[in-house]
């Protein structure tokens, strides 16, 4: 199946077409689109700005490395964010790689099932600020994440933000480190976003 936009992921048919050509579509599906909240575009991404600034490189970096900013020299800050990042990369398998691509997927189309989650890579443009209006599929780059991976996955409130949670997946090797997963309640592009967030919640129960 070829690669779609928004318009298409809209459209719960094309969706079950998708998982369906990557041999993730059951009885119990639970499709939804989330974005990732540490995308930088490859063009900010490859800046001296952002590495000569660690305000932005440290709440970039968020869960990957946030834990090391507080109380750290200024001048030391950028040195220890990129030994702490390097440290994270080396543990990450390459389905994890794709997971927390920070400068390549700025969003998710998901599928999660009995035995784990369908995870098709959403790209835009290279727009600075990822809107899910810009997404397209990437299915060459589709993973799947077996339940046996999975330490935990559980929904958290974001600090000032009412419409959205974090969906949070641990995995087993990776530290008490989740997934940087924005996950919006409702969206007016994506029709079965509520309806599927609701059923979410209840398997999580």
């Amino acid at each position: 199946m070829n690669n779609v936009k928004i318009d298409g992921i809209n459209n719960i048919s094309v969706v079950k077409n998708l998982f369906s050509s990557v041999n993730c579509l059951e009885d119990d599906n639970c499709f939804l689109v989330v974005l990732n909240r540490d995308y930088i575009a490859p063009s900010i991404d490859n800046s001296s700005t952002l590495k000569n600034n660690s305000t932005v490189t440290g709440a970039k970096i968020g869960g990957v490395a946030g834990g090391i900013i507080g109380g750290a020299v200024a001048n030391s800050i950028n040195t220890a964010v990129e030994e702490a990042v390097n440290e994270f990369n080396n543990k990450l398998n390459d389905k994890q790689k794709i997971i927390f691509s920070r400068n390549v997927y700025c969003g998710f189309l998901i599928n999660v099932v009995n035995n784990g989650i369908g995870v098709i890579p959403l790209k835009n443009s290279g727009q600075l600020i990822p809107k899910i209006k810009d997404f397209i599929t990437d299915l060459d780059n589709y993973v799947f994440i077996n339940n046996d991976e999975i330490e935990k996955m559980e929904l958290q409130k974001l600090p000032l933000h009412f419409s959205s949670k974090k969906l949070a997946i641990y995995f087993k090797n990776l530290d008490n480190v989740s997934t940087p997963w924005t996950l919006p309640i409702k969206h007016k592009l994506v029709s079965y976003q509520q309806e599927n967030y609701n059923k979410l919640t209840n398997k999580l129960l």
